[in-house]
């Protein structure tokens, strides 16, 4: 009676064993489909295109006095509005080390400075922290405390409320001409600038008046940079596009803010 007690015994065991893994195994198939489609939704929350604003000068130029300079600026009360229309339609601004990964959320947008100007300090920045909008600034390592350019104060300042500091070179020569030794010290040395003065290491880097050549593309690949932008015209794609060349939108007074909202309606249109 009890070998039979006993057989009876192992084989509800055997059977209470195979019920709890079926459970078991179960479980870990609900839990995996929910990864799936978290990871899916993720997904489509991405994506790998996003418009790059170019600006210079953020100030009031008279364009009879200086073509050149109301070309390469956007007046303050524009440039306000155009941080009006993209709070209003819930754009996310980025830094460009933000795209290194490939890939970004929908409706992003960098905003890049060009030049390390004084008036993205006094000017440009309130507007953007306005806004709660951040911004990326090349700085021309040269020229830092020059005439109509930050100070060294004022870029910490900058750093210290998220503004993403990016390198202009050393002097804003022209990299499709200039020799190799001169090409190397205008990327290593305003690189060793940024980081011996803001403790920073640069990611990305931005060619003077959009020149470059195969020689300026292997100098910053050698140096650590990830991303550099050109003034091609266009959207950047990151699946496509070099990162080491990728395309801007430029905006100044020439488009004003009825350009700029017409090529970001434009850009969403197309998506």
């Amino acid at each position: 009676m009890k070998k039979y007690l006993l057989i009876l015994l192992a084989f509800c065991l055997v059977l209470f064993s195979a019920c709890g893994g079926e459970k078991t195994n179960n479980v870990k198939t609900e839990i995996s489909t929910v990864q799936k489609n978290t990871e899916v939704a993720v997904s489509k929350d991405l994506v790998t295109k996003v418009p790059i604003i170019m600006y210079h000068y953020v100030r009031d130029v008279d364009e009879k006095k200086d073509g050149l300079g109301w070309r390469l600026s956007i007046n303050p009360r524009d440039f306000e509005k155009q941080m009006k229309y993209l709070k209003d339609n819930g754009y996310t601004t980025l830094h460009l080390s933000d795209l290194i990964a490939g890939k970004v959320p929908k409706k992003s947008i960098v905003l890049s400075f060009d030049d390390g100007l004084e008036d993205f300090y006094t000017t440009a920045l309130p507007i953007l922290q306005k806004y709660g909008f951040t911004a990326s600034d090349a700085v021309i390592t040269g020229m830092v405390g020059a005439h109509e350019h930050m100070t060294k104060e004022q870029i910490k300042a900058c750093i210290e409320v998220g503004i993403e500091i990016t390198s202009h070179t050393k002097s804003h020569l022209d990299m499709s001409k200039i020799s190799g030794a001169e090409l190397l010290a205008q990327v290593v040395d305003a690189r060793d600038f940024l980081k011996n003065n803001f403790d920073i290491e640069p990611m990305a880097f931005v060619y003077p008046s959009g020149k470059y050549n195969d020689a300026a593309i292997k100098i910053l690949q050698q140096n650590g940079y990830k991303i550099a932008l050109t003034t091609h015209e266009g959207e950047a794609d990151l699946s496509k596009d070099n990162m080491l060349t990728l395309p801007r939108l430029r905006i100044d007074n020439r488009e004003g803010f009825i350009g700029f909202k017409n090529v970001l309606e434009k850009i969403s249109a197309e998506k």
